[in-house]
């Protein structure tokens, strides 16, 4: 199977297309076949070696947010049948950029309806996840509290709107 990889940090240039091995789904882990990975802006600082993770060990690690379908479960792995619709935010240890990859059981869930599976289901882990930790874990955000959200229309800012509203509070935004 083909996977994307780096073997050092750097630019696009040391990007490259490879042959690898397709892994097997161990007791806690669901294998996918990828049909969509989004290109966040932690990738391009893992693949510059300019994030907390990314030393040698993680070199080759890019792509946290993926969409696909459920090839293979293992034996302890419950309430994915093989060939359900899903998304997955990643480990740092994990990668998306691959034909096939595993993932934890619990970092996976099922594609929301009636979103485009392509378009929108592998660009919700990241930044769906970041809006609700700073608006709610971080923030502790309440019904009738204001809140600001510094650019409203990019992929973190759009849900945080969207969380900020579902939860009762007044929201101001910029672009």
């Amino acid at each position: 199977m083909q996977a994307v990889r780096i073997h050092r940090f750097g630019g696009p240039e040391v990007i490259s297309i490879e042959e690898i091995v397709r892994p097997t789904a161990t007791v806690d882990e669901v294998l996918i076949k990828v049909f969509a990975a989004s290109d966040n802006p932690v990738d391009e600082r893992m693949r510059e070696g300019k994030y907390p993770v990314a030393t040698e060990k993680y070199l080759h690690v890019l792509g946290l947010d993926v969409r696909g379908e459920i090839a293979a479960i293992g034996s302890d792995v419950a309430g994915f049948p093989i060939g359900a619709d899903v998304f997955a935010f990643l480990s740092p240890q994990q990668v998306g950029y691959e034909e096939f990859i595993l993932a934890r059981a619990d970092e996976v869930a099922a594609n929301p309806r009636p979103l485009d599976a392509v378009v929108a289901a592998a660009a919700i882990p990241l930044a769906g996840i970041t809006a609700w930790q700073g608006l709610f874990d971080h923030g502790g955000l309440q019904s009738g509290q204001r809140v600001l959200i510094q650019s409203g229309a990019g992929g973190v800012g759009h849900f945080a709107i969207q969380f900020a509203k579902a939860r009762g509070a007044w929201i101001a935004t910029t672009k």
